[in-house]
């Protein structure tokens, strides 16, 4: 049964290949893109208040059409450990702003960020026909939904448990929108195929949580900005033009 998932995996991936080669040099092909790519941001906006830099590992897949419009779906996983906000523990924690174990050691805190979004996108991609007309300047727009907060892992302290950590992990939600405009190149004989350029991401963020630190509920509006370099492999798998044959 392994080997039958193996081979079917390997028959799927060398077709991809395969289709990638197909009519690119000398005309605008059409078909599916699967992409993967990471990005570097920086937070803005009321972001930027809780966290400093992240990664974003995103997946997507999109249809190009055969006049280089781009229709698709992507989803990315947020990741960091700076966080700038401190004092979350105040109300809790020792005079020397620790927290106490139950074998009554202070335990080693860790704060990570931790987010996702998932978003429909529309694009256009600017070519110059010559090399190679399914190459050039990508503009994308996107929209959909942002969630992220504060992962706190404090070994042996009951105060933040995976109950009570629920009240200081500052979690917010709310709609986002991304733009991003780059480089895209879909090579016509190799397995290269990258894009790379500069994305904005707006959310517009409420908080859903009783902060026990600020003893009321974060309900107010937030608007959330991350910024950055994305850099991305794409797989392209295009659609064949069906062949006409006419007798008389």
């Amino acid at each position: 049964m392994r080997k039958s998932i193996c081979s079917l995996i390997l028959v799927l991936f060398f077709s991809g290949i395969a289709s990638a080669q197909f009519n690119v040099k000398d005309s605008v092909a059409k078909g599916f893109l699967v992409e993967a790519s990471y990005a570097a941001q920086l937070p803005g906006g009321d972001m930027a208040k809780e966290f400093g830099w992240n990664s974003n590992v995103q997946l997507g897949v999109y249809y190009k059409t055969k006049h280089n419009w781009i229709f698709g779906v992507e989803g990315a996983f947020i990741f960091g450990d700076v966080l700038k906000e401190t004092g979350i523990f105040d109300s809790i924690a020792t005079s020397d702003r620790n927290l106490i174990a139950n074998d009554g050691s202070y335990p080693s805190v860790s704060y990570f960020e931790r987010g996702y979004d998932i978003q429909f996108s529309v694009g256009k991609l600017f070519t110059f026909n010559k090399p190679n007309p399914n190459s050039g300047i990508l503009v994308t727009v996107g929209g959909g939904y942002m969630r992220h907060h504060i992962r706190i892992q404090a070994p042996g302290a009951p105060q933040v448990d995976s109950l009570y950590e629920q009240g200081y992990d500052r979690l917010s939600e709310g709609f986002c929108f991304t733009e991003f405009v780059g480089y895209q190149y879909l090579g016509t004989r190799r397995m290269v195929n990258f894009f790379a350029g500069f994305e904005f991401t707006q959310a517009f963020t409420r908080g859903l949580r009783y902060d026990f630190d600020l003893m009321h509920m974060d309900s107010q509006n937030k608007h959330d900005l991350l910024s950055g370099f994305r850099i991305g492999w794409i797989l392209p798998i295009y659609q064949q033009e069906s062949t006409k044959f006419y007798t008389y």
